[in-house]
């Protein structure tokens, strides 16, 4: 009995380490050069972040969620705590929603993936103001959103098709 208790546990662990791994590699996705030569820069951590709390949450605990908005601050030098106060305030709005988007058509997860990336870049625009004293503006930040969007369809089949096959259920 002793033996199946721990190779659950390792297993559990070796799902997670899995998944950290993937999510370290979307946020370093993020800052290669072609994002700057086409001078539009998508937040694919936002996609991953959608999609595991509709419907794989047990790949998003909020340990790991946590531990990949400090490496993004490090990444992007934001001041420490910046990207887990935006993530959680994001996993928390999702979380009051997967019962019900959880269970809908594409075309509705995608609308819902839309108007939640407009609610995180004015939580992000909110914060970003905070940091620098003086208001943002969400303007700039509409080409990046747009392309995330527009990417969702293709990071999800990609994720689902490649990833998640080799994560255990």
């Amino acid at each position: 009995m002793m033996h199946h208790e721990e190779s659950m546990l390792w297993r559990i662990w070796k799902v997670r380490l899995l998944a950290f791994v993937f999510l370290v590699a979307v946020v370093c996705l993020t800052i290669l050069p072609l994002w700057q030569k086409i001078g539009i820069q998508p937040t694919l951590i936002l996609i991953i972040l959608y999609h595991w709390t509709l419907y794989r949450s047990d790949l998003m605990p909020i340990e790991q969620l946590v531990l990949i908005s400090l490496i993004q601050d490090g990444i992007y030098a934001y001041p420490l705590g910046f990207s887990a106060l935006r993530l959680l305030i994001a996993y928390t709005l999702l979380m009051t929603q997967r019962r019900i988007l959880s269970h809908q058509r594409f075309l509705w997860v995608w609308g819902g993936f839309g108007a939640f990336v407009l609610v995180d870049a004015l939580i992000y625009a909110a914060l970003l103001s905070c940091v620098k004293h003086e208001w943002v503006g969400i303007f700039p930040l509409l080409p990046g959103l747009a392309m995330t969007i527009g990417l969702y369809p293709l990071t999800i089949w990609v994720m689902n098709r490649f990833v998640m096959k080799r994560l255990p259920t």
